[in-house]
């Protein structure tokens, strides 16, 4: 799958999320998430560009979810001060709320990539090294048009919250 059909799967999975925290007035925590999850939606495909590691390998499991989002709440925590000044409304929350919500966050988009994945009928292998069972569900190629339909379908689950939420 390409990065638009990446994109498309994480927002379509985070906007359930989003939806939960706009409607209890968390929208700027949410917007943030969105943004998470679209920016970082290809990161698992760094292996390609990585001579040592194979394509759908380590970079495509649960164990790298779990290690990348647990790597990033340390900073995240430590530069709290310029992240809330870029955005004052997440001065509302403690830094290791705020920390560990962006680690969730990319462990969620990498999650989500995995699922993207799985639709592919090169599947993953998720659980490696400890399983090399190979999951798929074989919906289409990674090179359809399903991509750019992905990437419609979670742009406008995201503005359908948004439509849906502002009348409240």
């Amino acid at each position: 799958m390409y990065r638009t059909g990446h994109q498309g799967v994480n927002l379509v999975l985070f906007a359930p999320v989003f939806a939960a925290l706009a409607a209890s007035g968390r929208v700027v925590l949410g917007a943030v998430g969105v943004g998470i999850v679209c920016l970082t939606a290809s990161m698992p495909d760094i292996d390609i560009k990585l001579p040592v590691v194979a394509h759908r390998g380590i970079t495509h499991t649960v164990w790298a979810a779990a290690a990348v989002g647990l790597a990033v709440v340390g900073p995240v925590y430590y530069f709290r001060e310029p992240i809330v000044s870029a955005a004052p409304d997440l001065g509302a929350y403690s830094p290791l709320t705020l920390a560990a919500y962006v680690g969730g966050c990319l462990s969620f988009s990498i999650l989500g990539h995995l699922v993207g994945d799985l639709l592919t009928p090169m599947g993953i292998r998720p659980f490696q090294p400890l399983s090399d069972r190979s999951f798929s569900l074989s919906l289409w190629t990674a090179d359809s048009i399903a991509n750019k339909a992905l990437f419609g379908v979670g742009v406008v689950s995201i503005a359908g919250t948004v439509y849906l939420l502002a009348g409240v």
